[in-house]
């Protein structure tokens, strides 16, 4: 956002003095009101010394919050300790595009309005005490909470300053601190949401407890577009505790926007207390219309795929002229390879509470869009936004399936029937089995080479339809990038976003088909991968909001070079073979080497090695804390079973079906960051895309064979009988 976009704005809505008076009885006037100043967005400073940070960006657990307020402790110029977090309600007016939490956005986007956001307070409040003591402003310094005259043991607290600062203009013009002043960034530092999750006092929203509310739980169509048929919910309503059992209509996906909608039909149980709800799902007998879906299976996805490559040749970008180049090459190599549906199983179950009362709504969720769904509860309800408050909860893990608002609009939906507040509960099975899903791909991919067999250029089919941007391709081997292969998005499953999104399966795809080019070509894959970076030019890519800067390959290159010596690459103990992968993500930079051993035709992964760029390391911890989360979210992948469909039913219930990487079974993970006097960019997701290729990579070392699909139990039994 624009700062002086945010500060007119700010002035608008947030600025000014928010008063609550502490008087116990109307003629008590012992007490002295509270004045609490917000200077803008971000900041809440009260009289009585308190500091609030209010992040626009949504904690999961990936600790993005406590990045942010070390940037904001730095630059405003108080101490960690003295700064309290809060979340902010959805509002679009207030904070654009700055509140939506996904795509390793967090830091990167609010570095920069953040930190002006700080100094700009700070400023505020240094001209505030220089009037009070008759000074120039030049001659005040800010420290721990305090405005400090120089040569002087005078000193203000910002308490003391708010009704003051208050009254007084922003600066136009601020200076922001240099580095060699930070205090807290670039520290390994564990915040106060860590130490409170750590303690069991996380307000997630699933603890939202409200006068007369209602539980409740639905017994979704396990079969994605069915609908209901007929319902006998006699036997729900003789349980103790059930107050109604209500039949819901599906609602598709919007068209333009399938974060939004997308509910199965189902029948709602609301009851005074969970555990009757629950019960009372039990014994709802529903009759179903299946449709359409009902005898189809994942395999009939797969060959959809098949039949749609075969009639896709639109080129959709001709990466340094690659289409002429392919019909130069004397041989020619081609692969696919294949991932299945996931599920995303946050900790924390899907759950919303929702209070309708008419003219207004009020909705506790942790969600990764608070925005979009509090502009789609105002398209379900009629109700302007302004009538709209979605509370943003702390949740258990989100990876992108909270960005959808499916599970709040079906709380919404209830309230609005019963008229009073609701909690809506997802079981586990009910988010493994009735959800929305990482969807099914395969990815195809040709090369022609020439009578060395060294690759001339390549042709690609797959989801990715260009060659930049959320996805970029860092490599100077020229590529024909054809439209996005799809099925019918919605086909079997609907879809959900998925921690990587789609660079999961770009990523391996890409990384395992660079492994074949290399071993056709008889180079090592890390000189080989060297070779292709050291020619490649800067790709322009940060005309795309989202990803923030061009495509720098010697980045790439660099992190690549530690990874391969850290890992002390071609130099492993008798029965450990490596495997390679390194992958530009947005702004960050991310290549690491898996050690594997095949053990009874097991994969046994003993080590990552991981290097990131990724910029400036904020909080040095949290990155290594989000690289050792990523490779085991991007390991369980490859290890554990997909999501599996029959009939049109999910196969997987729980996690004894949809199995978890067991803390046995995890590797050491070994992180290395690259120094950067580079802004922030992404870290929550870069290190997930090169996992999968990585340890395939290793397996081709181990075994001979490439494999080419995940997960790999399957294929390396069907080896070990060869």
């Amino acid at each position: 956002m624009d700062r002086r976009h945010f500060f007119k704005i700010s002035a608008i809505n947030g600025g000014g003095l928010l008063l609550s008076t502490v008087i116990p009885f109307a003629c008590d006037t012992s007490k002295t009101s509270l004045v609490n100043w917000e200077p803008n967005f971000f900041f809440r400073i009260g009289t009585d010394n308190s500091i609030t940070f209010i992040s626009s960006q949504s904690e999961m657990g990936q600790g993005t919050s406590t990045s942010l307020a070390m940037i904001a402790a730095d630059e405003l110029g108080v101490r960690m300790e003295d700064i309290n977090i809060e979340f902010a309600p959805g509002s679009e007016e207030r904070y654009k595009d700055l509140q939506d939490t996904g795509g390793s956005n967090g830091v990167r986007m609010l570095w920069e309005p953040l930190r002006e956001a700080a100094a700009t307070t700070r400023e505020m409040l240094k001209v505030a005490a220089a009037e009070k003591w008759g000074v120039p402003v030049e001659t005040c310094r800010v420290e721990e909470g305090r405005v400090m005259l120089q040569d002087s043991n005078k000193s203000l607290a910002f308490g003391a300053l708010v009704e003051r600062a208050s009254t007084l203009s922003a600066p136009r013009a601020i200076k922001l601190k240099d580095k060699k002043e930070f205090k807290y960034i670039g520290q390994a530092i564990v915040g106060p949401k860590t130490h409170q999750a750590a303690r069991g006092l996380t307000p997630y929203s699933m603890n939202v407890k409200l006068p007369g509310m209602l539980y409740a739980v639905i017994e979704r169509c396990p079969v994605w577009g069915g609908s209901l048929k007929s319902f006998d919910a006699s036997l729900a309503k003789a349980v103790p505790g059930v107050v109604e059992v209500i039949a819901l209509e599906a609602v598709a996906p919007d068209k333009n926007m399938d974060y939004k909608g997308g509910r199965r039909a189902g029948v709602a149980i609301l009851a005074d207390n969970t555990w009757s709800a629950l019960q009372a799902k039990k014994a709802v007998e529903v009759e179903w219309e299946f449709g359409k879906n009902g005898n189809k299976s994942s395999q009939d996805l797969v060959e959809e795929l098949a039949a749609s490559k075969a009639k896709n040749d639109k080129v959709t970008h001709d990466f340094m002229s690659a289409t002429q180049k392919m019909r130069k090459g004397q041989n020619r190599m081609e692969a696919s390879y294949f991932v299945p549906f996931q599920a995303n199983a946050c900790m924390e179950p899907l759950n919303a509470t929702a209070d309708h009362k008419g003219n207004r709504v009020e909705v506790w969720a942790g969600t990764q869009a608070p925005q979009l769904t509090r502009e789609r509860v105002a398209e379900i309800t009629q109700l302007p936004e302004g009538a709209i408050t979605v509370n943003n909860c702390p949740s258990g893990g989100g990876f992108g399936r909270r960005y959808f608002c499916d599970y709040v609009e079906e709380a919404v939906v209830l309230s609005e029937k019963m008229r009073r507040p609701v909690k809506l509960l997802w079981t586990r099975e009910d988010t493994i089995r009735t959800s929305k899903y990482h969807p099914l791909r395969t990815e195809y991919w040709e090369a022609t080479l020439d009578a060395n067999n060294w690759p001339v250029a390549m042709s690609y089919k797959g989801v990715v339809s260009r060659p930049d941007g959320y996805r970029p391709y860092p490599y100077s081997l020229p590529v024909a990038f054809h439209q996005g292969l799809k099925y019918r998005e919605g086909n079997l499953l609907p879809r959900a976003s998925w921690r990587s999104v789609a660079a999961h399966y770009w990523g391996m795809s890409l990384e395992c088909f660079i492994d074949e080019l290399a071993s056709r070509a008889g180079v090592d894959p890390v000189e080989f991968r060297l070779k292709l970076l050291a020619e490649a030019s800067v790709v322009e890519q940060k005309f795309f909001p989202w990803v923030g800067d061009d495509l720098y390959p010697a980045k790439l290159k660099r992190t690549l070079e530690v990874a391969t010596e850290k890992a002390n690459w071609g130099n492993t103990r008798e029965g450990i073979y490596q495997g390679v992968s390194t992958i530009a993500y947005n702004t960050s930079y991310c290549s690491m080497v898996a050690d594997v051993s095949i053990e009874n035709s097991q994969v046994k992964v003993h080590k990552f090695t991981v290097v990131i760029d990724c910029g400036l390391a904020v909080n040095p911890s949290q990155v290594k804390n989000q690289v050792e989360g990523s490779v085991m979210w991007g390991l369980g992948a490859v290890l554990k079973p997909g999501i599996s469909v029959e009939n049109g039913r999910v196969q997987q219930g729980n996690f004894d079906t949809y199995d978890l990487l067991r803390m046995k079974e995890a590797p050491e993970v070994e992180v290395h960051i690259i120094a950067s006097e580079d802004p922030p960019s992404g870290i929550g997701e870069p290190a997930v895309p090169g996992v999968a290729p990585a340890v395939l990579n290793a397996i081709f070392a181990a075994t001979g064979h490439r494999l080419r699909s995940i997960p790999v139990k399957e294929e390396l039994q069907q080896l070990a009988t060869i």
